[in-house]
C-alpha cells in the first residue's frame, strides 16, 4: 500500500515532469512567436516561384528573424482543397487565389477577412483590390489581357478589340485566342468580346457570332507557352495575350513581339492572397510583405506585371509596359463564375472541345 510520503513524492515528480514538458514543448499555432516558426506559402511555377522567393519570402524572413516560409507550387483549386480537408490545422498558411475562388473560400469559411490592422501595408492599396474579394483577401498584383503581335508581320496593329475582331474576320492575319480549357477564358474572352459588342454576362451571343466570323483565321491556344510558340513559328501573327508575359518574352530575346492595350481597356486579372482560418497569426506578416512597396517593386521588375501598393514607383521601362489598373476593364467575376458551366457547355456545342 502506498504511504502518504510516497504519494507526495509521486505527485511532485509528476508536476515537475509536466512543467519540464511545458518548457520544452515548441510553441506553435496562433500565438507562437516568429522564432523558429515555418510557414507554408504558395506560388505558381516558373518565374513566379523565383519572384515569390526573392521578393516576398526574402522580405518576410529578413523582417522576422528565425521565421521561415516554404513555397509550394500548384494552383488555387488544389490549395483550397487541401485547406478544406484540414480546416482545424490547415497545411497552407497563405494562398494565392483567383477572385472567383477567393469569394467561394470566404463563403465556405475557409479564410479570414483581411484589414489594415492585420496587414499595415494594405492602407496604401486602393480599396477596390480588397473589395473585389469582399475583403476575404486582397489583390497584390494583376495582369492586363490585351493584344500581342509580331512586329515584322503586323505593321499596323489594331488599336481596339473591335478592330482586332473585324480585321481577323477579314483574314488580314492568323490570330491566336485562348481555348475554353485555359483558366479565365470565360472572362478574358467570352465576357470581354460580349461586353464590347453590346452583350454581357446575360447575353454572350455577340461572342459566339464574332467567333464564327473569325473561325477560319483563328488558331486556339491552351497555355501561355502555346501562344508564344505559335507566334515565333509563324503559325499566327497576332492574338490576345498578357502584357507581362509579352514583355518577359521580349526581354528573353524575342524582340519581334509587342503589346497593345486596346482602347476599350485590357481585361483586368488580379491575383488575390488569403490567410486560411486557423493558420498561424504570423501568416499576416508574410502577407504584409507581399504588399510592402519595395518587394512589390522588385516583383514588378521581374514579371512585368502591375502591383497594387500605390507607393510603388516604376522605372521608365516599366511605366511604358505596365497597364495602369485604372485603364483596365474589371469583369463581374462572381457573376461570370456562376455562368461558367452553362458557357462551357455552349462552347463545346458551337466551337468544339478542341477550340
Amino acid at each position: 500500500m502506498e504511504t502518504m510520503e510516497s504519494m507526495r513524492r509521486r505527485r511532485f515528480m509528476q508536476a515537475m515532469a509536466a512543467a519540464g514538458a511545458a518548457v520544452c514543448m515548441p510553441l506553435g499555432g496562433r500565438h507562437a512567436s516568429a522564432q523558429g516558426q515555418t510557414l507554408t506559402v504558395t506560388s505558381y511555377g516558373g518565374i513566379w516561384e523565383k519572384a515569390i522567393k526573392e521578393c516576398f519570402v526574402a522580405d518576410f524572413e529578413k523582417k522576422n528573424p528565425g521565421a521561415k516560409a516554404n513555397v509550394v507550387l500548384g494552383g488555387p483549386a488544389q490549395w483550397m482543397g487541401q485547406v478544406e480537408a484540414n480546416q482545424a490545422n490547415p497545411p497552407i498558411h497563405a494562398i494565392m487565389n483567383t477572385v472567383g475562388l477567393s469569394l467561394i473560400a470566404g463563403r465556405k469559411g475557409l479564410v479570414e477577412k483581411i484589414s489594415a490592422e492585420k496587414v499595415p501595408n494594405l492602407k496604401d492599396v486602393p480599396p477596390r483590390f480588397a473589395e473585389v474579394a469582399d475583403w476575404w483577401g486582397a489583390c497584390f498584383d494583376y495582369g492586363s489581357f490585351g493584344i500581342a503581335y509580331h512586329r515584322d508581320r503586323v505593321k499596323n496593329p489594331p488599336k481596339s478589340f473591335a478592330e482586332f475582331i473585324d480585321r481577323t474576320a477579314k483574314g488580314e492575319w492568323m490570330a491566336g485566342l485562348p481555348t475554353i480549357s485555359y483558366p479565365s477564358t470565360e472572362q478574358i474572352l467570352i465576357w470581354s468580346f460580349s461586353d464590347i459588342l453590346g452583350g454581357g454576362v446575360d447575353n454572350i451571343d455577340p461572342f459566339f457570332k464574332a467567333a464564327d466570323r473569325m473561325k477560319k483565321n483563328i488558331l486556339w491556344w491552351a497555355s501561355v507557352t502555346d501562344f508564344l510558340n505559335q507566334l515565333d513559328s509563324g503559325e499566327i501573327d497576332i492574338g490576345m495575350y498578357w502584357d507581362g508575359r509579352t514583355w518577359a518574352h521580349y526581354d528573353s530575346g524575342a524582340k519581334h513581339i509587342a503589346y497593345v492595350n486596346p482602347k476599350e481597356g485590357g481585361v483586368m486579372n488580379p491575383v488575390v492572397v488569403q490567410k486560411p482560418k486557423n493558420a498561424p497569426e504570423l501568416a499576416w506578416k508574410y502577407i504584409d510583405s507581399m504588399f510592402a512597396p519595395e518587394p512589390q517593386a522588385k516583383f514588378a521588375e521581374m514579371l512585368n506585371y502591375g502591383v497594387t501598393n500605390s507607393k510603388v514607383v516604376f522605372n521608365a521601362k516599366l511605366k511604358e509596359r505596365i497597364t495602369p489598373w485604372e485603364q483596365t476593364r474589371w469583369p463581374p467575376f462572381e457573376k461570370i463564375a456562376e455562368k461558367l458551366p452553362e458557357w462551357t457547355e455552349r462552347w463545346n456545342k458551337e466551337i468544339g472541345k478542341k477550340g
